[in-house]
């Protein structure tokens, strides 16, 4: 059997995909924390693989915020890579998504002052009340 010895080029490549792969999944295991008393292993399982069915909706869903949808979209000061989550994620200021909004997301940051854009634990910058992106996980029971 005759082994292809890697050129230098193809090495380098490889490490830089293991690389950006690692910046996302850091980011995402940051973000990740487990008051549920899960072990870490158990953790990072469930961030490698983002949920394929959503979970069920709240039984009370929070009423839609009448911030106008342009309201969040100042991007200035973020970085390419930042840039690049929220594209990878498919974040939208709006969802499509009945009874999954930021709003009642588990890496929802409320604002400051109400009627104003919020934050993500995932995603840098300002983000609309009624967004939503692919990493959206239901806040769970016992939060406020």
């Amino acid at each position: 059997m005759k082994v292809k010895k890697q050129t230098r080029k193809e090495f380098l490549n490889d490490v830089s995909k293991l690389g950006a792969a690692t910046l996302v999944g850091a980011t995402w295991l940051s973000a990740c924390s487990s008051p549920s008393g899960q072990s870490e292993s158990s953790s990072a399982e469930a961030v490698s693989a983002p949920p394929t069915e959503p979970e069920p909706a709240a039984e009370e869903e929070p009423a839609p915020t009448q911030l106008a949808a342009d309201a969040c979209e100042d991007l200035s000061g973020l970085t390419e890579q930042e840039l690049a989550m929220r594209e990878q994620l498919k974040y939208v200021a709006q969802s499509e998504k009945e009874g999954q909004v930021c709003t009642n997301c588990r890496f929802w940051q409320a604002p400051e002052t109400e009627g104003s854009c919020g934050g993500c634990q995932l995603i840098k910058g300002s983000i609309h009340p009624n967004g939503w992106c692919a990493s959206w996980v239901a806040m769970p029971a016992d939060a406020s």
